[in-house]
């Protein structure tokens, strides 16, 4: 486990430290939000105009926490019972400056699950009505890809996700070819998906310019031991090395 978490956080770090500044569309890390704090929708730094996105009906169940890493800071997305929630103000998204997808856009994260509860649904977007990628996280830690949104083409299973495992997903979209790779490092083995089209078929699909985007949503119910702590979000057109 040490071994994958040391790489990823090497992708990340390498990441950072690049000359990529006109490279991020997002970059999410929390360190500058206070512990026990809603996480700023308004981040600071580079690039200018990437946010958070959340209904203040969703405010019980995000806050910034000491993380697992010393030193760091998470936002901690609970499934803890929050009243007026409807399908439409689940979401907590993290939507970058904008952009246009004539270059390879990585989307990538690091989290951890934790506790029993419902399942988890990650979009991937072009940040308007236009949806790249939608991934389940089942209440048993099965991870798959919608493959069609009529259900006449059968979700991708990756595989599992288990509780308490720190994990990197990344999102590696082209529209030019209409494909997308998803890779998630995890200890126990990777879950790996290439070349998956993309929901809408077609990059003439989506917005331009688009503001990237990707949001979390818990599927049902309400419990108070269920979480995703995340620990760093990024989306970027320099490709994580």
């Amino acid at each position: 486990m040490q071994t994958i978490r040391f790489f990823a956080y090497c992708v990340l770090g390498c990441f950072l430290l690049s000359s990529c500044r006109s490279s991020a569309i997002l970059t999410s890390k929390f360190e500058s939000d206070s512990v026990g704090s809603l996480p700023n929708k308004t981040l600071p730094g580079d690039p200018a105009g990437d946010e958070i996105t959340y209904s203040s009906q969703l405010e019980p169940r995000l806050r910034v926490a000491a993380s697992a890493s010393p030193g760091q800071k998470a936002l901690q997305f609970s499934q803890s019972p929050a009243s007026g929630l409807n399908a439409q103000n689940q979401w907590v998204g993290f939507r970058g400056t904008s952009t246009d997808f004539v270059q390879t856009i990585w989307y990538f994260y690091t989290a951890t699950l934790q506790g029993a509860g419902g399942g988890l649904t990650v979009d991937v977007t072009d940040g308007s009505a236009g949806m790249i990628a939608r991934m389940f996280i089942r209440s048993d830690g099965q991870v798959s890809l919608m493959r069609s949104f009529d259900g006449s083409t059968p979700p991708q299973v990756l595989g599992t996700l288990p509780t308490g495992v720190s994990h990197t997903v990344f999102f590696t979209v082209n529209l030019s070819t209409n494909r997308l790779n998803v890779s998630i490092l995890k200890s126990g083995g990777n879950l790996i998906a290439n070349d998956v089209p993309v929901l809408l078929g077609s990059g003439l699909a989506y917005a331009n310019p688009a503001r990237p985007m990707i949001s979390f949503r818990y599927d049902e119910g309400f419990s108070d031991g269920r979480r995703y702590d995340l620990e760093e979000v990024f989306i970027t057109r320099k490709q994580p090395n």
